[in-house]
Parts: structure tokens; C-alpha cells; sequence
């Protein structure tokens, strides 16, 4: 079979960007309204927690469901599916605010209750829809795309992650300079999400989807030797545990970190959220930017990815230090170098799940990334419990600055045995 048009793959980079940008904008603005639900209907950072917990657990529930749907019918048709169960789901959550369903949820000794039952229900299927997203998304980029590509369209494939949080607070804030009430974000972004359907099958080309890059020469099909095999998937598991629980902590909390413990106003802490995410995205785009400028000058894809991954590394430890950080540029200089490092690490990662046994890549993915968010779940309701109690956020930034230095140390094992061993192939061969 015949390789698709080049153009074409990268046109469906961009829709993979978009999906990816949807799934971040439905996600992300549950968030920027926190602040203002805590007073309107009672949702304080207890309750919260708890969102972002189940919310968590429904992704890991549904990476292995989808991923293992996905390596049995692939993705497209299930990728429009699960992309409009998670729109629909966001366009459900206002309703929370409908007297009739806070009555029907609720309890009158317990104000809020009501609201709170039916945000975890759509909290819950967005979680568990929104998981399809991956193991689809890489599929498609594996199919399409040869070996050499595949940093660059990860970059992109993840940049959208970036591009839908620096835009989720833009539109919030435009929508409230209109006047228009918190329950506006929710529908407008799932409405939009539902539009990226036709565009998919618009795009769709079946015969190019199946496309399967060909094989290294350097025997990369073959039987996996075990011990090896184990060895990559603790790394992986380590490697995404360890980044999503930096990426997600700041996803989740860094806009009431800014407006209730700094006391930034709520335009302001909107407003830096965005230019984060800015950053963040330059710096995926960075890091991915580094393998290829390193391979480029000679330097095997073993020590390039470790090179990146190191990077990302010592910028997602800069945490550590902002607690010691008074409110000021300074401060907001380091967060945003934490995001860059933390969201530039993911691209290294998916080029390595693209590189598991591809009859069982979408499963294995879907399962690595159930893990980590069990482990992201329990983060999540330990930290709204943690804040509620205490006020500080000092424990979660210290702990999810260091997490990632696990994962570098088995990074460095696993390329020390392959370069020890004189591969010739990539880091995940």
C-alpha cells in the first residue's frame, strides 16, 4: 500500500490539533469558573477536589476501554464518537444551575448538593469520553506518519493541549465582558466540539488511515526480549505518572492558586493562564525541536530524546522554589517555565508508546495511561482536602516538581543498556 500524500498528513495533524484543543477547552473550564462557583452554588475546594478525583478515575477507566476498542475497529469512526460524548457532556454541565435537577440531585440539609451531583455525573463522562481521545489520536499519527515525522506531529498533535488552555480563558473572559453568565463557556465550547465531526469525515480518507510505516531494518518487528519489554513499560508508566502529575496539578489548580492564596483579580489571573499556556506551547514545540536539531548533527535519538526529557525535567523542578516566592514577575516567570517543561515532556513520551507492539499499542497506551490517572485521581481529592484544610499550596508544588526525576533516572538506565547493546534503532525499538 502506497504511502499517503503528504500534504494530507499534515492537514490531519491539524485536525488531530484541534480535537486536542477541544478536549483541553471542555476540560479546562470547569477551572477558570471554580472561583465563582464556590459562592454560587457552594462547589468549595473539598467538593472540587473530589471533581477533578472522578474525573480522573473516568479517563483511566476510559483509556483502557478505548484503547482497546481502538486497536479492534480503529479510529475512525470512534474518534467522532467519543469527541461528541465529551462535547455533550460540557454542554450538560450548566445545568447543574437548573432548579429541577438541583432539587432532583440535591438534599436540603447539604446547600449545593444538588449542583455538585449532577457536575460529578457530566464530570464523569467528560473524563471517561474525553480518554478516547489518545489512543485515537495516536493511532492516527502512527498510521500516517513515518518514524522520521512523528516528533514534529506529536509536537503539534500535543501543542493543541496549549493552544485550547490559552484560549479557554480568553473566551471565558470575553463572554463575561459581554455579560453573559458562567454557564455560557460550557455550552459555546461544546457546541464547538460537536462541529469537529463533519470536519473529521470530511478529511477522512479510510484506505490512507490503514496506512502502516514501514519497518526498520534493523529487526524492530520481532518478538520483544521480556525482561526488556518489562522494563520499558515501568519506564513509561513512570514517565507519564510522574509528568501528568505536574501538568495536571497546574492544569487544575494554577488559576485559584493565582486568585485566592495571591489574590491576583480574576481578569488578571485569566489573562496570565493564557500567556502560560503560550509558553507551555513554545516550549513543547521547543523540546520536540531539540531531538530533531540533535539527530540532525549526528547525535542518536537515544541521547537526543534523554537530552529533551532531561530539559523538561530541571524546568518541571523549578517548582520546588515557588513557594519561596512572593507575589511578582518572578513568581510568574517561574510558573511558567514549570509549564513548559512539564507540557514539553509528553511529545517524547507518545514517541515512545508509538513504538510498543502495534497490534496492542492503542491497549498498552490506554492502560499506561489509566495509570497514571488513578495516581492523578488520588492526587486531585488529596490535594482539595490538603488545601481546604490548610490553605497552603506549597506540599503539592514541592512534590510534583520532583515526581519527574524519577522517571529520568529510569530513562537514563533504559538508554544506557540500549546504547550498551549498540542498537542502531530508536530509544523505544
Amino acid at each position: 500500500m502506497n504511502a499517503p500524500k503528504e500534504s494530507w498528513k499534515w492537514w490531519m495533524c491539524g485536525a488531530l490539533l484541534l480535537a486536542t484543543m477541544l478536549n483541553y477547552m471542555d476540560r479546562q473550564t470547569l477551572s477558570l469558573t471554580a472561583t465563582q462557583l464556590k459562592a454560587d452554588i457552594n462547589l468549595d475546594d473539598g467538593r472540587y477536589g473530589h471533581l477533578e478525583e472522578w474525573f480522573s478515575y473516568a479517563f483511566a477507566a476510559g483509556g483502557i476501554f478505548f484503547g482497546f476498542l481502538a486497536d479492534r475497529i480503529g479510529p475512525m469512526r470512534l474518534y467522532p464518537a467519543v469527541l461528541a460524548g465529551w462535547s455533550l457532556a460540557g454542554v450538560a454541565s450548566p445545568l447543574a444551575s437548573w432548579p429541577g435537577i438541583a432539587a432532583a440531585f440535591g438534599d436540603t440539609d447539604s446547600p449545593g448538593l444538588g449542583e455538585f451531583r449532577w457536575l460529578f455525573l457530566c464530570r464523569t463522562v467528560l473524563g471517561f469520553c474525553e480518554a478516547g481521545h489518545w489512543p485515537c489520536a495516536l493511532l492516527t499519527a502512527r498510521n500516517i506518519l513515518t518514524d522520521k515525522q512523528r516528533p514534529l506531529g506529536n509536537s503539534i498533535l500535543q501543542s493543541g493541549a496549549s493552544l485550547g488552555a490559552i484560549l479557554t480563558p480568553l473566551v471565558i473572559q470575553g463572554i463575561r465582558a459581554m455579560g453573559l453568565p458562567w454557564q455560557a463557556p460550557f455550552f459555546i465550547i461544546g457546541l464547538i466540539g460537536l462541529a469537529w465531526v463533519p470536519l473529521w469525515f470530511t478529511l477522512l480518507r479510510s484506505e490512507d488511515l490503514r496506512y502502516q510505516p514501514a519497518l526498520e531494518k534493523d529487526g524492530t518487528a520481532g518478538p520483544p526480549d521480556t525482561a526488556r519489554f518489562l522494563y520499558q513499560v515501568i519506564t513509561l508508566g513512570t514517565i507519564v505518572v510522574t509528568i501528568s502529575l505536574a501538568w495536571q496539578f497546574q492544569r487544575a489548580w494554577l488559576p485559584k492558586y493565582l486568585k485566592e492564596y495571591h489574590h491576583y483579580s480574576e481578569a488578571a489571573a485569566n489573562y496570565f493562564t493564557s500567556g502560560y499556556y503560550i509558553v507551555a506551547d513554545i516550549g513543547c514545540l521547543f523540546f520536540g525541536a531539540v531531538v530533531s536539531l540533535l539527530t540532525a548533527r549526528g547525535v542518536s535519538i537515544h541521547w537526543a530524546r534523554l537530552a529533551s526529557f532531561a530539559g523538561c525535567t530541571a524546568l518541571v523542578a523549578l517548582s520546588v522554589v515557588v513557594p519561596a516566592l512572593e507575589r511578582g514577575p518572578l513568581l510568574l516567570l517561574t510558573l511558567v517555565l514549570v509549564g513548559a517543561g512539564s507540557l514539553g515532556a509528553h511529545p517524547q513520551y507518545y514517541a515512545l508508546v508509538q513504538e510498543l507492539p502495534p497490534r496492542h499499542m492503542g491497549m498498552l497506551s490506554g492502560l499506561l495511561s489509566a495509570a497514571s490517572w488513578v495516581v492523578v485521581g488520588r492526587m486531585q481529592g488529596a490535594i482539595g482536602e490538603h488545601i481546604k484544610q490548610t490553605g497552603s499550596y506549597d506540599v503539592p508544588l514541592i512534590a510534583t516538581g520532583v515526581a519527574p526525576l524519577a522517571a529520568l533516572a529510569l530513562l537514563v538506565v533504559w538508554v544506557r543498556i540500549d546504547t550498551g547493546k549498540k542498537s542502531t534503532g530508536d530509544l523505544g525499538a
